[in-house]
């Protein structure tokens, strides 16, 4: 503090004695000077301890998790045909003013940390591993944004202020940017360290490849079911193959119980994860176990994800001689895929039924998953005791990010894709080293290939009569594994859009995704004429036409480019 006192003294010095000409020449040369107690962006790039420190805004602002309060990736993205929220949902009725998700402050970032990175004194390697983080986070940004609004502009530099037409660029086709994302995701498995390299939990090039995979799978299937592009849809489904594969070969293993990656308080020690967000108690914590275990009302599942579970016999519930019916909770669970019993408990609780001190779901299922001490095994509708890491929001179970369950999901799909558009035969190895592994897992016997893209399980072929008729057989049982092992993980909705199936959300349509349980009547629920809650009995409807695939540019935004510059999507 001594040292810059004196240093402002003696400018005041030099100021003072200046005078005319000379007193503009003498302050030149000290306003042309950085502040001599500040520190400039050109100072920070000189060490890789604060370009790592600069990388890890990325991990805040794109890594969710459990996320805080409700905006987890996890069980709060309800807006599907597993669950049903209390309140129904609807897309958006009209162009909103604003839209937080039209946002490019993370690809900005990642520009600047690639421009600053490329000009400092590393060696080469170092500099493209940083290069690679930088480019990974673009990618993954640039990927939000075409889920949601399709067309973004892609930006690869940080526009200065007086480039109006970078600025205010227009957007550019999801084609080119998903081809630039794609070049991204390339560079970064190139130059990215190892796992055994990097930092602990943090992003390597397992991480990579394993963005690529889901990344890929996207842009793959929209591009053969929105797009009609086969011949795109064939490059992308091959490269999610391809990146599957290698993180398959990686290592991982899966973890013995299905519930361990969801309700752990430590994943460093999981075999499955391949990267996870940390949670601490006391310093970052989330709702999600909260939220499932409070008196608020639960997001339940619907009578259509319940039903997606097949029995141990790997047949669905209207083929297995094993399936018990619905009278009962008990018959429910009896006999079936192990995952439904990790997912939802042995009890109905709902209103007029309320358990555990007022616990009630909007469609009798309690969602278990996430609970750190609810088990299978669990017979007598316990419940675990409300405390400290159990309420909202001081949970601290950790998060998975990206995990070998997921992969494989992602890998058995790309085949049966790529098989159905003629570009691999798909075999049934694949089927074993990627959901067969799950199903196991789940207790639940093989999935067989019978044939022209037919199913069979213990040498019998099948069809399962609830089967969307626009689908083969092997693609609808790898879409339903699909489904129930990432049940409520938040890719359900990103599902059905890539699909083209938001057909499936449409009460019309899809009747069984807005019922419940079969309970035992009371004043306080509303049943359909089968003895099926009905979650909302008002019977509003939700349009799901061809607009809705993706979401409205916010009208702020338009108004802030030329006319005519920022154009919006179809139909809003």
């Amino acid at each position: 503090m001594g040292v810059m006192k004196i240093i402002r003294k003696y400018i005041n010095i030099v100021l003072f004695c200046s005078v005319g000409m000379l007193l503009f020449n003498a302050c030149t040369k000290y306003v042309d000077k950085e502040p001599l107690d500040a520190f400039s962006d050109l100072d920070y790039w000189n060490s890789e301890d604060n370009v790592k420190t600069f990388a890890w805004g990325f991990y805040n602002d794109l890594i969710i998790g459990f996320g805080s309060g409700t905006n987890g990736n996890f069980y709060f993205t309800s807006f599907n045909d597993d669950q049903a929220d209390p309140t129904f949902q609807q897309f958006p009725k009209n162009v909103p003013a604003s839209d937080g998700n039209w946002s490019f402050g993370d690809i900005r970032k990642a520009n600047l940390m690639i421009s600053r990175v490329k000009g400092m004194d590393l060696d080469e390697a170092t500099k493209n591993h940083w290069v690679g983080i930088a480019r990974f986070f673009r990618a993954w940004s640039y990927f939000r944004l075409v889920k949601r609004f399709g067309d973004v502009p892609w930006y690869s530099q940080v526009p200065d202020i007086s480039q109006d037409s970078l600025i205010y660029k227009a957007r550019d086709s999801r084609d080119l940017v998903m081809d630039s994302v794609l070049s991204d995701l390339d560079f970064a498995i190139a130059h990215l360290r190892s796992k055994g390299e990097a930092d602990p939990n943090t992003v390597n090039k397992d991480v990579a490849l394993a963005l690529k995979s889901r990344i890929c799978l996207f842009a793959g299937t929209w591009a053969e079911y929105n797009q009609q592009d086969d011949s795109r849809a064939i490059r992308f489904l091959k490269e999610s193959k391809k990146a599957s594969d290698q993180i398959m070969q990686a290592g991982y293993i899966l973890s013995d119980n299905y519930k361990d990656v969801y309700s752990s308080y430590d994943l460093s020690g999981n075999t499955e994860v391949i990267l996870y967000k940390h949670y601490e108690e006391g310093v970052l914590t989330h709702s999600t176990v909260g939220y499932t275990n409070a008196t608020t009302e639960f997001k339940g599942l619907t009578k259509s994800a319940i039903e997606s579970y097949v029995c141990t016999d790997g047949l669905p519930i209207k083929l297995s001689s094993k399936y018990k019916g619905d009278d009962d909770i008990h018959d429910l669970r009896a006999n079936r895929d192990e995952r439904l019993l990790h997912t939802v408990d042995n009890f109905y609780c709902y209103l007029g039924h309320l358990r555990g001190g007022g616990m009630k779901s909007s469609t009798g299922f309690r969602p278990t998953k996430f609970l750190p001490d609810v088990t299978p095994a669990a017979s007598h509708g316990d419940t675990i005791e409300a405390g400290d890491t159990n309420t909202i929001p001081y949970n601290y179970t950790d998060a998975p990010v990206f995990w070998l369950a997921e992969t494989l999901e992602n890998y058995a799909e790309a085949c049966a894709e790529l098989d159905k558009l003629g570009a691999y035969k798909i075999t049934q190895n694949d089927v074993d080293e990627s959901v067969n592994l799950l199903r196991e897992r789940a207790n639940v016997a093989d999935l067989e290939l019978d044939g022209n893209q037919g199913t069979a399980v213990n040498g019998t072929p099948f069809v399962d009569p609830d089967k969307d008729p626009d689908v083969t057989s092997l693609i609808w049982e790898i879409r339903r594994d699909r489904r129930v092992e990432l049940m409520m993980d938040g890719f359900r909705l990103a599902d059905l859009l890539r699909w083209h199936k938001l057909e499936y959300m449409d009460p019309q349509k899809n009747p069984d995704a807005f019922l419940g349980a079969k309970v035992t009547p009371n004043d306080d629920i509303t049943l359909n004429g089968d003895g099926y809650i009905e979650v909302y009995p008002d019977h509003p409807d939700r349009p799901v036409g061809a607009k809705y695939y993706l979401w409205p540019i916010p009208s702020g935004q338009i108004a802030l480019y030329p006319d005519g510059v920022l154009k919006q999507n179809p139909g809003w």
